[in-house]
């Protein structure tokens, strides 16, 4: 059984390749044997080769630039029953699942299987530039979508997977099963048989009883339930470390997956009070990829402090002094951006106000306050 999702994708080439980054992950993708379960179709070589030729594709439609109106990749995740399928099955079926509905009409796609939790899934990343047509995907809610969670389905069927048949469910007016209710009703069965609903569970009953206690109360009581709480992050949210799995999960996730809004931070806070300020010192619970983007942040804090210590009054002044410090001010779809030469990274005003809540740093008021 086999439940295909769409993931949020990105706008701009640099999302692109983070998202090829994160599915790639060796962590992720490696069996016990080693073997690493990656596939690419229509592109060949290295996650690099890979990323240069899904840009190279949208170069030569003249389709490469950053767009907010229009997605630079398609982001599916194709996820099995917990203990049904065996890595490279999923893989294989992964593969199959690719090639039916992209590969073989000329899309470039990226096919990982990820291992890191308890049910097996496939991450597929599609360039959204078709190679031989120069035409760009389209996914429909209604019409496209429902094609491929049935051609899942079927191969799910060949390779003997269960699957819920849809004339358990009621039929519409026009004689037809209702496909996202079905998938609906599949995602409700899997959470159910998930370590979060474990979680969860344990976080609502420590937080009732917690109501008339204080934050540390409640953070004493996880802990003796096998929960550690990291609220000590750069992102504005909770991590339940469930130490006896040794996995770990948002107050976001959770609240999405179980309806249930009272789990998030800032629900929690309107109980006891803000827990923590945030600081951009706090690296050490980041990811290393993460901490890399935060680096960055740092680099470009550190730049724009100088500006009033060197008395630049002026914009050419300010673009001079910026391209020295290898970072241009360049003008995108989407607005104007620093960009940072040596990372090919883009940062926006509003991420960098998401992150330092200080209009200070952002590109707009630094050129508002310059001649």
């Amino acid at each position: 059984m086999a439940i295909i999702k769409v993931v949020k994708a990105g706008k701009t080439k640099a999302s692109l390749k983070s998202a090829l980054n994160y599915i790639a992950n060796e962590e992720k993708i490696t069996t016990i044997t080693g073997k690493k379960l990656i596939t690419p179709l229509n592109c060949w070589g290295s996650l690099k080769n890979i990323y240069d030729t899904m840009i190279a594709t949208k170069e030569l439609y003249r389709k490469a630039i950053d767009n907010r109106n229009s997605e630079m990749y398609k982001h599916f995740q194709q996820s099995f029953k917990p203990n049904e399928i065996t890595p490279e099955k999923a893989h294989e079926i992964g593969k199959k699942w690719a090639m039916q509905n992209f590969a073989q009409d000329g899309f470039e796609v990226c096919i990982c299987t990820h291992l890191d939790t308890e049910h097996i899934h496939n991450h597929f990343i599609i360039n959204s530039v078709n190679a031989i047509t120069g035409k760009t995907i389209e996914i429909h809610a209604n019409k496209t979508l429902e094609k491929l969670k049935y051609s899942s389905d079927e191969l799910c069927r060949k390779y003997n997977l269960s699957v819920i048949e849809r004339d358990i469910f009621a039929q519409n007016k026009n004689h037809e099963y209702n496909m996202r209710k079905k998938y609906s009703f599949l995602r409700e069965q899997f959470r159910d048989l998930t370590w979060q609903k474990t979680v969860y569970d344990k976080i609502i009953d420590i937080l009732n009883k917690s109501r008339n206690k204080d934050f540390k109360y409640f953070e004493q009581e996880l802990l003796k339930v096998g929960i550690k709480l990291e609220h000590e992050r750069l992102k504005k949210d909770f991590i339940f470390n469930y130490i006896d799995e040794n996995r770990k999960v948002s107050d976001k996730t959770l609240a999405k997956t179980f309806h249930d809004d009272k789990i998030l931070r800032s629900n929690i806070e309107m109980i006891w009070g803000k827990t923590l300020q945030y600081d951009l010192d706090k690296k050490i619970y980041l990811s290393e990829k993460k901490q890399g983007f935060y680096n960055l942040i740092e680099n470009l804090i550190k730049i724009i402090d100088n500006i009033n210590k060197l008395n630049i009054k002026t914009k050419i002044e300010f673009y001079i002094f910026m391209e020295k410090q290898g970072w241009l001010i360049k003008e995108t779809q989407t607005g104007k951006a620093f960009y940072n030469q040596e990372h090919d990274r883009y940062l926006y005003d509003n991420t960098i106000y998401k992150i330092l809540e200080n209009k200070a740093y952002c590109l707009k008021y630094i050129e508002q306050n310059l001649m």
